[in-house]
């Protein structure tokens, strides 16, 4: 039988064959064939841009069509970028006979799904201030990640048909995903003054566990997002690298006790190296940020609208790598935007006693993303992953047709 850790690694073996080929274009990891090459997901969504777009670059260098197209310096000239993917063997004629998804066949899509949904939360984990251990119908007394079937959902006067309800993923039993043990959460009534409770003790194994876990139904909870499955592979796949680690700490918020993490930490690489003091510095923002916003005593409402805030970020930010190098990056907004407007009005009308809880809940968000993705991926994942980055692991995960 295998445990989450197990399966991470043998999706590490089965596709190491695919990560190993560089793109012809930078020379980063490809991820498959696009357009008659391999190449990865950047340079086949700029390619696919540009030729949509009949874009008509010009070269910013010196001496015209020399710049250096590598994977720290693709996106300086977007001329030359253009011209070596040609060079390489993209094929134009690819591009301009496939039909990418419009926005009003997403916003349909979104609405048809909404109508059949009547519940709001993620159904593998609840608000701290609710959550009880969940035991498995077989009696065993072991936590499953997931919430108890409930009626909640988004109120009925909420106008947005996009995010008015948030998509519930099913409790599923995994024969090789093994029962984490009880955790019981221990956190102070709602109408009582925050109380952080004492740390919970658990051995690294199964801190590594919950996280692989937490990172895996996660990939799972993406899945299910139609507005999000709707959009181009390459979209998605830049949206969960860029959203995995915001939506890891959400998770970890909505479903884990604070932890004491100091065991895991020293027994990390990072913990032996010379910089070993700013690792630790950034393993406690983390564990900082944990507390302060287990302290909101968030609902299942308000973790599903932050979460969709989260993966769908790169929409309300210009001019970053991601929000350039995405096709359909109006579909994006238009989620993102959604999402912000339905938090705001789910808030005015259950959090009337707290006028700025929207502001309070965004400036959260900010501080989530401000968590150095590198020193979670050392923390909890590097004995399992070794050198591969996570965020190739996520993406190949996301691909399994398994999963």
């Amino acid at each position: 039988m295998y445990n989450i850790c197990d399966f991470i690694k043998m999706t590490i073996s089965n596709t190491s064959r695919i990560l190993d080929i560089p793109c012809k274009v930078c020379g980063d990891y490809s991820s498959g064939k696009h357009y008659n090459i391999f190449a990865c997901d950047g340079c086949a969504g700029f390619f696919k841009r540009s030729i949509r777009r009949n874009r008509r670059y010009i070269c910013k260098g010196k001496e015209g069509g020399s710049c250096t197209i590598d994977k720290a310096h693709r996106n300086q000239c977007r001329a030359c970028r253009l011209q070596k993917c040609q060079d390489a063997g993209m094929n134009k004629e690819a591009v301009q006979h496939e039909r990418g998804p419009r926005n009003s066949t997403i916003r349909r899509a979104m609405s048809s799904f909404f109508e059949h949904q009547q519940r709001a939360v993620m159904a593998y984990g609840g608000s701290p201030s609710e959550s009880q251990p969940m035991v498995s119908p077989g009696g065993s007394g072991v936590l499953d990640l997931a919430l108890p079937k409930t009626s909640l959902s988004s109120p009925t006067h909420l106008e947005n048909p996009i995010v008015s309800n948030l998509p519930i993923m099913q409790p599923t039993t995994y024969g090789y995903l093994p029962r984490l043990p009880p955790i019981a959460f221990q956190t102070a009534p709602i109408i009582s003054p925050p109380i952080t409770p004492p740390p919970a003790v658990m051995p690294p194994e199964d801190i590594c566990e919950s996280a692989a876990r937490l990172l895996f139904l996660n990939v799972q909870w993406t899945k299910n997002l139609p507005y999000f499955t709707s959009l181009p592979m390459s979209d998605q796949l830049l949206l969960l690298e860029d959203g995995w680690k915001d939506l890891f700490i959400l998770g970890a918020v909505q479903f884990l006790p604070i932890l004491d993490l100091s065991s895991l930490m020293e027994a990390s690489d990072a913990f032996k190296k010379d910089d070993a003091p700013v690792f630790v510095q950034r393993v406690q923002e983390f564990q900082e940020t944990l507390v302060h916003a287990k302290q909101f005593h968030l609902d299942p409402n308000e973790f599903s609208f932050l979460r969709v805030m989260s993966l769908f970020k790169a929409g309300n930010v210009s001019a970053t790598g991601v929000s350039r190098n995405l096709i359909e990056s109006r579909s994006v907004q238009i989620v993102a935007n959604d999402a912000q407007m339905s938090l705001n009005k789910y808030l005015a009308t259950t959090r009337i006693h707290d006028p700025l809880r929207f502001s309070k809940e965004f400036l959260l968000l900010n501080k989530i993303r401000s968590i150095s993705a590198d020193a979670i991926e050392e923390l909890f994942f590097q004995k399992a992953v070794g050198k591969i980055p996570i965020v190739k692991i996520i993406a190949d995960m996301y691909r399994n047709q398994q999963i």
